[in-house]
């Protein structure tokens, strides 16, 4: 096929105008005038947008809330319509906007089942083949035969949900709803999505980034209906993040975007540089032995943001008791993950810390100093500005899968409620993970030993 086929989602130059009226009185007006005067504000909820979704592509869309987010997810699935530009879907589109949209209140769970599915395209045969698996999927028991009004809004997302997810639509739509969920169906909900998102095309509006890069590949954000930043996923998400600390912090401190460009090398593509993978004799050694954990400083080559008044000058792994190690690790042996930073202005209340993420954005595991810089209250740890301040982490180097892995790592001046990020990179070390063993989970357990028996009557 070819690429404008494959496009199931096209916006061009889309922008929406809502009239504001000031009265009842002022609407009738332009109703009495048509249009020869006018009696209303313009308020343009978004403007000029554009951007296109493929078929098992997945696309997040991020922003704050009266950013233009729902308005545009309504344009898509052709609640709304647009002022200008234009809108082309093909297939069909599920969405799950917001908390009970299409439900009526007055029928019960099984009659807005019914109801919702015949909006989606299911015929009443089809929707009764899958009502066990609807119900199965929501969970809410004899609920399903009480009306709506009834349910609580983590009922009416169960139920919402289930039914997108069992009418084979080729557009999925997800707004926040999922945000009122429990962690048991919201993470049922995400099994369903990955397993769909290769095959499908997903829209998923989320205030988490973290969210966001987990299961979307690119993403835009969008800012009082415009759009500040397009593309891939991580990117953006890092846009928005630096944008938000920005925000927070006010006039008083400014951040800067770090130039991981300058050498023209991402961190994407020094991650698949030849002299960080393996060589085909030295994987065919990694297939003989369990796991192999290489490591690569990427700090000078790193995106991320800073204010000034700090930097990271160093990021490193050590295998404790072991001055030797050749930059490889394999998993269940003590480490030490040793962070130094230096002070350019006086930072009163220093704070170290790291994540290791997956490639998908999910932490991994990580730490701080915050607990250490305030153990003494009446005499904070005060770096001066030349000083060099240093953290130093021991633990058990967790089991990781076979893959690509970051090391996000700052440097902040505070506490757990108020702190500013005075350094902040994403990618200060890139790690790959190499190995023939299977890990379940996201990290797998050091076990020191596995035992099976059979008592015999």
């Amino acid at each position: 096929m070819t690429q404008q086929q494959n496009e199931l989602i096209s916006c061009s130059n889309i922008s929406k105008c809502f009239r504001i009226y000031d009265s009842p009185k002022a609407r009738l007006k332009q109703a009495l005038w048509r249009g020869r005067k006018q009696y209303y504000r313009e308020f343009w909820a978004l403007k000029n947008i554009s951007f296109s979704v493929k078929e098992g592509e997945s696309y997040g869309i991020i922003g704050r809330n009266g950013s233009g987010k729902s308005t545009l997810l309504q344009l898509i699935c052709g609640t709304l319509t647009p002022t200008e530009g234009s809108i082309t879907t093909i297939g069909k589109v599920a969405a799950l906007l917001e908390l009970g949209s299409g439900f009526n209140p007055e029928f019960t769970g099984i009659e807005n089942i019914h109801l919702n599915a015949s909006m989606l395209g299911l015929s009443k045969e089809q929707t009764d083949d899958q009502i066990d698996n609807i119900l199965s999927f929501a969970e809410i028991g004899d609920f399903a035969y009480q009306p709506v009004k009834t349910y609580s809004s983590g009922m009416s997302v169960r139920l919402a949900f289930a039914v997108i997810a069992h009418v084979n639509a080729d557009i999925l739509v997800i707004d926040e709803a999922l945000a009122v969920g429990d962690a048991i169906f919201v993470q049922r909900c995400m099994r369903f999505i990955r397993n769909v998102r290769e095959e499908k095309c997903l829209l998923f509006v989320s205030h988490s980034d973290e969210a966001i890069k987990s299961l979307c590949s690119h993403a835009i954000w969008l800012s009082e209906g415009e759009t500040k930043s397009q593309g891939k996923c991580r990117d953006v998400t890092l846009d928005y993040l630096r944008y938000c600390q920005a925000s927070t912090y006010g006039q008083d401190i400014s951040i800067t975007a770090l130039d991981y460009q300058k050498n023209k090398e991402t961190s994407e593509n020094m991650i698949s540089k030849s002299e960080f993978n393996p060589t085909k004799e030295e994987q065919l050694n990694i297939i003989d032995s369990d796991t192999q954990i290489t490591f690569k400083d990427n700090l000078s080559n790193s995106r991320g943001w800073k204010t000034g008044d700090a930097d990271l000058t160093s990021l490193d792994i050590q295998i404790v008791d072991r001055i030797q190690h050749n930059g490889v690790l394999t998993g269940g042996e003590l480490i030490e993950i040793i962070i130094k930073a230096k002070a350019n202005k006086r930072i009163c209340k220093p704070i170290l810390g790291f994540i290791v993420k997956n490639k998908l954005g999910q932490d991994i595991f990580g730490e701080n100093t915050i607990n250490t810089t305030n153990q003494n209250k009446a005499n904070h740890m005060i770096a001066n500005p030349g000083d060099e301040v240093r953290a130093s982490f021991k633990l058990w180097m967790p089991m990781l899968p076979s893959g690509d892995y970051m090391m996000m790592a700052s440097i902040a001046d505070g506490d757990l409620v108020e702190n500013t990020q005075h350094h902040w990179v994403e990618d200060g070390l890139l790690l790959k993970v190499s190995s023939n063993q299977i890990r379940y989970g996201l990290a797998g357990a050091f076990i020191s030993a596995i035992d099976l028996s059979i008592k015999t009557k």
